[in-house]
């Protein structure tokens, strides 16, 4: 049913336990699982010095969380493909999500409310509303 799973992770709470229930669902359909992080560049940055600063910070970050996602899924037994890239987070998602053929996109939820949600948007939201498959948000 789920042959390819694609996960936003960002290291925080909610993409952890995303990341929990995506390798549920990956263990039980013997699912392949592509973790992808993505990295967003401010729109305007004074200096080419500080996106290749604020890019790197990023990538070190991410490739620290990644390789421990990488264990834990080794442990559990699934598949999995990690990838760090730069860009929007719900177009980006959305692009390998159409690229790849996922069957599913598990993404963890904010929980904004009220006039911060209406403000910030959502990622989550985002996905739901473009996505080319199955979404799943887990609080």
């Amino acid at each position: 049913m789920y042959n390819k799973i694609l996960v936003g992770y960002d290291g925080s709470e909610n993409s952890k336990k995303a990341l929990s229930v995506a390798l549920e669902i990956a263990k039980n359909f013997n699912s392949c699982l592509e973790v992808v992080s993505a990295v967003h560049l401010p729109d305007f940055a004074d200096i080419r010095d500080e996106i290749n600063g604020i890019y790197e910070d990023a990538r070190s970050y991410f490739e620290a969380a990644l390789n421990e996602v990488k264990e834990l899924a080794e442990r559990e037994g699934v598949e999995i493909h990690t990838k760090i890239v730069v860009g929007h987070t719900v177009e980006t998602l959305i692009e390998i999500a159409k690229k790849d053929k996922v069957d599913l996109i598990v993404v963890g939820s904010r929980g904004l409310t009220g006039l911060k949600r209406y403000l910030l948007g959502s990622v989550s939201r985002g996905i739901v509303a473009y996505a080319p498959c199955s979404v799943l948000i887990v609080k």
